[in-house]
């Protein structure tokens, strides 16, 4: 399966240009193309699959001029590399990355800046202290593209976008999908965690 190079020029367009990569492809077969985000096509650490499974073509009985006749459009699958080759997608849960973060990267304040440079901005500026458990960097890279998966999914309209095809947000019933707060309520466990106010089975807790 061959895989293109998604390169982000601009990190202040980057849903703009998410949306100009992905939408050319959208009637293919789901997950049949490899967009490398992170790296170089000989090198790569993070990709995404495209179509995802949540995109759809919408069968309306009475379509408008004005209808959306596609859901989900820019739904799509983060994967891991390790040396070249897929890895497993299933290790970086929300779960298993909070709980990395309390064992093992909470007191670094380096790393600490970097999560907060990644949610306000989207972007990785500087180079990640080496520590343990999960590799640092490939923490942040992961975490940036799962944040811009919930943001365009749970939370971005077409126009906030910059779709040039309209769309909608749906759920597995085809009601209109809450926006949620995937990106915020994350960053708020790990605040939880970072400030020693509660340990990692209280913040599932709180946080689920």
């Amino acid at each position: 399966m061959p895989h293109i190079l998604l390169h982000i020029t601009d990190p202040e367009k980057i849903y703009s240009e998410i949306s100009k990569a992905l939408l050319p492809h959208k009637e293919k077969e789901v997950a049949s193309m490899v967009f490398i985000v992170e790296g170089s096509l000989e090198n790569p650490r993070i990709a995404i699959r495209y179509p995802g499974r949540k995109l759809v073509k919408r069968n309306l009985t009475y379509p408008r001029a004005n209808s959306s006749l596609w859901a989900n459009l820019l739904d799509f699958e983060v994967i891991p590399f390790n040396q070249g080759e897929q890895g497993n997608s299933k290790i970086f849960t929300y779960a298993n990355l909070l709980k990395d973060f309390e064992l093992y990267k909470k007191d670094n304040n380096l790393f600490w800046q970097m999560l907060e440079e990644l949610y306000n901005k989207n972007t990785i500026t500087k180079e990640p202290p080496k520590l343990e458990g999960i590799d640092s960097r490939q923490f942040l890279e992961m975490l940036k593209w799962m944040w811009l998966q919930e943001d365009l999914n749970y939370k971005l309209s077409w126009q906030e976008v910059g779709s040039e095809i309209p769309y909608r947000l749906q759920n597995k019933t085809g009601g209109l999908t809450s926006k949620g707060a995937g990106r915020a309520k994350f960053f708020a466990a790990l605040v939880l965690l970072k400030n020693n106010y509660f340990d990692y089975n209280t913040v599932r807790k709180i946080i689920p």
